[in-house]
């Protein structure tokens, strides 16, 4: 299961191409699938698979900043590539998607971020051995917890 918003988008593309290709082969067979035809399908299956690879070439970060500042370094590009597009509108629409799933994650990943500020929580998990002991004394304390409530049902 994807755990950062790139992992997320790359899944998404790469999980939309494979459903195109599966349209594709639906089509070579003579099944009779309203929707695009078997070239724009194609079209639509590389632009899918172009825009994977591109969040592909990401790399990855722990910094939840700098993860959604290289996200959205990818929109001007995904937009042209849109306007490029724009006769064949299903093959644009996957890019235009593309730009509006960043921009998503993007408002999500922030309202997350402020959410947990507001609560106290750090959600920029830089230091991961800062986090891992962390997690380690809460996993600790909700043990002795489940012991204090297994301890008063007896």
């Amino acid at each position: 299961m994807p755990e950062t918003a790139r992992e997320y988008l790359i899944h998404r593309f790469r999980g939309d191409a494979q459903s195109l290709r599966e349209r594709v082969s639906a089509l070579q067979s003579g099944t009779r699938i309203p929707g695009p035809d078997l070239n724009t399908s194609r079209q639509m299956a590389a632009a899918c698979d172009e825009v994977a690879d591109m969040l592909d070439a990401i790399s990855p970060s722990d910094a939840l900043s700098e993860e959604l500042a290289a996200l959205g370094a990818m929109l001007p590009l995904l937009e042209k590539k849109a306007t490029v597009n724009a006769t064949v509108p299903p093959v644009r629409a996957v890019y235009a998607g593309a730009a509006t799933r960043i921009r998503e994650v993007q408002a999500a990943e922030e309202q997350a971020q402020r959410n947990a500020e507001a609560s106290g929580v750090d959600v920029d998990f830089d230091e991961d051995e800062d986090v891992d002991e962390e997690l380690e004394e809460d996993l600790d304390d909700d043990i002795d917890d489940d012991d204090i409530v297994e301890d008063h049902k007896s």
